[in-house]
């Protein structure tokens, strides 16, 4: 059989089988999009409009994704900056008043946070945001890794965690345990609502706050 022959006979076989299953582009709609179909004025052109609304599907998806790319991309640019800041702020840090201080006004304002307080094994340290303790931190029962924990808190919880403040309802916080030198240590940063500090938020920059405060404490230790 010669190749023109063998090109009818393929071509009939998709014509027979189209006409079997005259469905089949509604159940495969994703072969529209790769199809060349020329345009002709009248009335069966049923075929051309599915492709050019797949088509414009797919570009409203395309749109869509690129949109969330972009706001992710100006999230991660805001958070990078905060953390530049407070990152910079601990540096200058040469006391626990001073460190205090920052914790305060760069994770409470900067990063939309309603309560922080860093926990330490150290007696004789009690400031506001600023804790010691001699036994175990009250953050213990909570995270039981290195891991940075995101999830919502009792009232009672809270309390335990953010002793400066009254908590009558639930509300949420992240909990990073501090790599330290010495004794164990867990920075806390929390929320009134419970879920502003979800368990599938990126941790990526308050790890990375974790580890330059770990470096201060430290500092101020030795």
């Amino acid at each position: 059989m010669s190749e023109p022959q063998l090109v009818e006979v393929v071509e009939q076989q998709v014509i027979d089988y189209l006409k079997r299953y005259p469905d089949f582009f509604q159940t495969h709609p994703a072969l529209l999009s790769e199809l060349a179909l020329p345009h002709r004025s009248g009335g069966a052109i049923s075929l051309i409009e599915r492709q050019v609304e797949v088509l414009r599907e797919r570009n409203i998806r395309v749109h869509r994704q690129l949109n969330d790319l972009l706001q992710t991309a100006r999230a991660n640019d805001g958070l990078f900056a905060k953390t530049r800041s407070l990152t910079l702020a601990l540096l200058d840090v040469s006391s626990w008043h001073e460190l205090n201080e920052v914790l305060a006004t760069h994770l409470l304002v900067d990063f939309d946070a309603d309560f922080v307080c860093c926990h330490l094994q150290r007696e004789h340290l009690n400031l506001d945001h600023l804790r010691g303790h001699a036994d175990a931190l009250p953050t213990a029962g909570l995270v039981h890794n290195s891991q940075p924990l995101c999830s919502t808190l009792r009232a009672g919880e809270l309390k335990a965690v953010f002793p400066v403040q009254d908590h009558d309802a639930d509300g949420s916080a992240v909990l990073l345990p501090l790599a330290l030198k010495a004794g164990e240590g867990c920075l806390a940063v929390g929320s009134r609502r419970p879920d502003h500090f979800a368990s599938d938020m990126d941790t990526l920059f308050i790890g990375y706050i974790g580890d330059v405060l770990a470096r201060i404490i430290d500092h101020l230790i030795s």
